[in-house]
């Protein structure tokens, strides 16, 4: 890969990844320390109660090019995390993600021109791959495609766009739009009023009588995402679907 396209990656990646250090300080001694150079945290809420769930803290893009992000309990237990490799088209890094709680495993890797999705739980494995994958969106990698979409979604432009269910070994087709604020459940009169709002829907109308929207906040001084509101890529602690708020701070 050339300098030049490296760098328009890591442009993308590293402004996401700015910690706020004084989040460390409120995680515990376990698991968790400074010298995990953690470089942007969410803490992600439950919508019943808005207790905190858990938080996932990532560390810078390294000269792997690659992110590590640990999922920790509000006690300071690291009990899942993942690896993130932006490799390629930054909004397709290859990732593992390892749970520790039910061992539970996923991943999404390139293998020449296949990409091969990969779900398991207690050892046993199994995996799907696709060939037809050059606009696949993979994990994290929704946040990159917002920013190089931006100005387009801004616009008021809606946008389709395959996303990796990877859990499921599936392809989803989902749109993205802008909504206004007044709109959108994130909306915080008193704090975020010059933010950015999207929501993420599926694309067939049909589809979406079963799955409920992804609303998220963007700050547009940086492109910052600040908040998610959505199905979780985390399942609780038995095993059952998560719905949350995350919360994402940043250090200047």
């Amino acid at each position: 890969m050339s300098s030049t396209r490296f760098n328009s990656i890591k442009s993308l990646v590293v402004s996401r990844y700015k910690l706020l250090a004084f989040v460390l300080a409120g995680l515990g001694s376990v698991g968790v320390s400074a010298q995990d150079n953690y470089v942007t945290a969410g803490t992600a809420y439950s919508l019943d109660n808005n207790q905190v769930m858990y938080r996932e803290l990532y560390t810078g893009l390294d000269e792997n090019k690659s992110v590590r992000v640990d999922y920790v309990s509000p006690e300071g237990k690291t009990f899942a995390s993942k690896t993130l490799v932006y490799s390629g088209e930054p909004f397709q890094p290859m990732f593992n993600f390892e749970d520790q709680r039910d061992k539970e495993y996923t991943s999404a890797q390139f293998e020449g021109a296949r990409l091969v999705l990969t779900h398991g739980i207690h050892g046993e494995q199994n995996q799907k791959t696709i060939m037809d994958n050059a606009k696949i969106v993979i994990d994290a990698g929704f946040d990159s495609y917002i920013q190089l979409n931006w100005d387009k979604l801004v616009a008021g432009k809606r946008l389709k766009y395959d996303f990796a269910v990877v859990n499921r070994l599936s392809i989803v087709k989902l749109e993205i739009r802008k909504i206004k604020a007044s709109e959108s459940p994130v909306y915080d009169a008193d704090y975020g009023r010059e933010w950015i709002y999207f929501q993420i829907t599926p694309a067939k109308k049909i589809a979406s009588l079963f799955s409920a929207p992804i609303n998220l906040a963007y700050d547009p001084n940086g492109k910052y995402l600040m908040r998610f509101l959505g199905r979780s890529n985390l399942d609780d602690d038995k095993g059952a679907p998560l719905d949350v708020r995350i919360e994402y701070e940043y250090m200047n």
